[in-house]
């Protein structure tokens, strides 16, 4: 009889206990929120570029009978680049013109000659790049194929002496052109200042297969000064050359054409 009595007891507490658990148990909550955070995303991911040279410091294609330690020209707003890319490489296509009034420079060797003129040279290039990443921070390297077409039209003097020894400065005006067909390796960078806009440079190193014509027209001995043979004297040559552009292009440019929306 007592232990009946004491297993009706523990049925009548243990009935609370368990009402009890089960209402903890069964008590909504909210689900808990975790902020988030703010993603400002910087998309640099263009299908278009178009870019405007806005300075350069270059060598170019020999020029007469320079000597072979080619100077360097300092150019602004030299031309312009149009790129289309994708997802893996930049498809390039340029035009460049830098042009000097009164250029001068050594000619046959530095002390032997100089010579003073109207420079031009006009570029096309076509060409691929690949970018090394993709943030706002862009290296790439590539190549460039194209044509140039440099002109030099001036006068030159050449320090020499006659059969007494006495100096002499001898005369001449000069036409000189050339046609070069390029390879151009390329490495540079661009930085996405804000979207859609950057800033970008590059160096190239130019080996060119040149074709050079020049028409020289002598003073005449015994004339009045100034006054050139009508006739030139004119030479041609074929020619592999190689020069340098450590700052081939500094680029402003714009980007349109959101590749991934």
């Amino acid at each position: 009889m007592r232990h009946i009595l004491w297993f009706a007891m523990l049925c009548f507490a243990a009935d609370p206990l368990a009402a009890q658990v089960t209402k903890i148990d069964t008590v909504d909550y909210p689900a808990p929120t975790i902020p988030k955070r703010k993603n400002y995303h910087f998309n640099t991911d263009y299908w278009y570029t178009i870019a405007l040279k806005t300075y350069s410091y270059e060598q170019f294609p020999q020029i007469l009978d320079q000597p072979s330690d080619l100077p360097y020209l300092s150019s602004y707003l030299t031309g312009l680049l149009f790129k289309l890319n994708d997802n893996q490489f930049s498809y390039r296509f340029q035009v460049g013109y830098v042009g000097k009034k009164n250029l001068a420079l050594a000619n046959e060797c530095v002390g032997c000659g100089t010579a003073i003129g109207d420079f031009q040279n006009t570029s096309v290039r076509i060409g691929i790049e690949k970018n090394i990443n993709y943030s706002r921070f862009q290296p790439y390297f590539g190549s460039d194929i194209g044509f140039m077409f440099q002109r030099y039209d001036g006068q030159t003097t050449v320090f020499s002496q006659d059969e007494s020894g006495q100096p002499f400065d001898k005369r001449a005006l000069v036409e000189d052109s050339k046609n070069a067909l390029l390879v151009s390796p390329i490495l540079g960078f661009k930085v996405f200042v804000v979207p859609k806009v950057a800033i970008g440079a590059e160096a190239n190193f130019n080996l060119g297969y040149t074709y050079r014509k020049t028409n020289t027209y002598n003073a005449l001995e015994g004339a009045p000064p100034d006054t050139y043979s009508s006739v030139p004297e004119q030479t041609k040559r074929y020619r592999w050359e190689y020069f340098f552009s450590p700052v081939a292009a500094l680029t402003l440019q714009y980007n349109f054409g959101l590749i991934n929306q």
